[in-house]
């Protein structure tokens, strides 16, 4: 018997099939690259570290601190600056992650009798305020998860526990429409609200203002070190008030933040904040010496402003973060979705052209 002759497949013939499998995954692929993996790129990067320079304005005046142990308090202008550095640490996980943020402000020149001086030539305490914040947030909304949220005030006491956080801080989520957002203050351990002030193009990115007003806060009732008893020849001359009478002042701060968010990504681009803090009698002192009730004691009073450079990189963070967003989401959704097109039909041609070959053939 005649034996039947082995079929022969040629790369022509497993054309079409490889061609219509190509365009059904790149279709596939383009439908799934934004929902699957663009998704886990708006959430906040476990990477961060940011710092941040902000100088403060001409005219900042401040407190000599070494003034408290002389005579008489002296109020001096200063050049301020402050400083901020972000890292992300543990704990961090596909669905929340900590951030930790050391901030300082501090003096590097006072202005006596008209020369400008370094400020360690004056006095060797140059830090005016310090604190470290650690809080972690959910990596979708940028909001405080509720668990690790506290704040070193005192290096000589421990960590304040913040347990009911529930504000922005150091940014907001991607993409962010909130409706109602609220700024919590580190300084006053409050929430305020975020009022949406119109937009600005910083560094070549469009960003949103947010205004934050932290209202008039008597920090004392948190913080021992916000205290002052002095003699009330300290402070200056009453009438009617014993030079050598003890006196007891208590902080009071205030300020107005300026936050200039970017509208895609959620990152402060640019952040300008009016600090005013002065140390003002006890409601006891001023009900004793009615004159002495609008005294003020100016301890801090600024604009603080963020520096070019820590704009350039808050901007470059900015579009580094968005880069991967923008490709996964929408450059290669369009190109897969071209090509997987493409494929569909080259496989379908080739199919229709070999089954009207095969017809001819018969």
């Amino acid at each position: 018997m005649p034996e039947n002759p082995s079929p022969r497949f040629s790369t022509r013939d497993l054309l079409a099939p490889t061609a219509l499998f190509l365009g059904a995954l790149l279709l596939a692929g383009a439908f799934a690259l934004g929902p699957i993996i663009a998704s886990g790129l708006k959430k906040v990067p476990l990477d961060i570290d940011a710092a941040w320079v902000a100088d403060g304005s001409d005219g900042s005046r401040v407190l000599d601190r070494c003034s408290i142990g002389e005579p008489r308090a002296r109020v001096l202008e200063a050049q301020v600056q402050q400083h901020r550095r972000i890292v992300a640490v543990r704990p961090a996980d596909s669905d929340e992650v900590t951030l930790q943020a050391g901030t300082s402000l501090g003096v590097s020149e006072y202005t006596v009798d008209g020369r400008s001086v370094e400020a360690k030539d004056v006095c060797g305490e140059e830090t005016l305020a310090a604190t470290i914040d650690r809080v972690t947030v959910d990596r979708s909304t940028a909001l405080p998860t509720g668990g690790a949220s506290e704040v070193l005030y005192d290096d000589q006491k421990g960590a304040v526990p913040i347990p009911d956080r529930n504000a922005f801080t150091y940014l907001l989520p991607y993409g962010f429409q909130t409706s109602a957002p609220r700024y919590f203050d580190v300084p006053t351990r409050q929430r305020v609200p975020l009022q949406r002030e119109g937009t600005a193009t910083v560094d070549g990115r469009e960003t949103v203002h947010f205004v934050a007003d932290v209202p008039d806060t008597d920090l004392s009732r948190f913080d021992s070190r916000a205290i002052l008893t002095r003699p009330a020849s300290w402070f200056g001359s009453f009438r009617g008030v014993p030079p050598e009478e003890p006196l007891t002042a208590t902080l009071h701060h205030s300020s107005r933040r300026d936050l200039f968010v970017d509208a895609e990504t959620g990152v402060i681009v640019d952040e300008r904040v009016a600090i005013t803090e002065d140390y003002r009698f006890a409601p006891d002192v001023a009900e004793r010496f009615p004159e002495l009730h609008d005294f003020r004691l100016t301890n801090v009073d600024t604009t603080l402003t963020g520096d070019q450079q820590s704009r350039t990189e808050a901007a470059d963070a900015a579009s580094a973060r968005e880069w991967p967003v923008t490709l996964t989401e929408l450059i290669l959704p369009i190109v897969f979705g071209v090509l997987g097109a493409c494929a569909l039909i080259v496989g379908v041609v080739v199919t229709l052209r070999d089954r009207r070959a095969r017809s001819d053939g018969d």
